[in-house]
């Protein structure tokens, strides 16, 4: 079974996640950036990668947290800064 799947059926450990957001390979690392099992820091690593797929993944992920999204909110991507600042209005309501 390949890792990308693996995520999506939830087979995996926050341990696997967080090697897998790292990986070089961009969909393994969007893939555990958006699995609902991606914890607050892994997501606050996948918000400090290089890549902006990744990023946004972290952006668009329920479980990101409020610093993470203040960070994300400061984004050099424009759709990825919205996106952040999005989720902290709609904390606020």
């Amino acid at each position: 079974m390949d890792i990308i799947r693996m995520i999506k059926n939830r087979e995996v450990t926050e341990a696997d996640l967080l090697e897998y957001v790292t990986d070089n390979n961009i969909d393994v690392a969007v893939a555990a950036a958006e699995s609902d099992l991606a914890t607050e820091p892994i997501l606050d690593i996948a918000a400090h990668d290089k890549d902006r797929a990744v990023r946004r993944a972290a952006a668009c992920n329920k479980n990101t947290g409020i610093h993470t999204l203040q960070y994300l909110s400061k984004d050099r991507n424009e759709e990825i800064a919205a996106l952040a600042r999005q989720r902290l209005e709609g904390d606020r309501e």
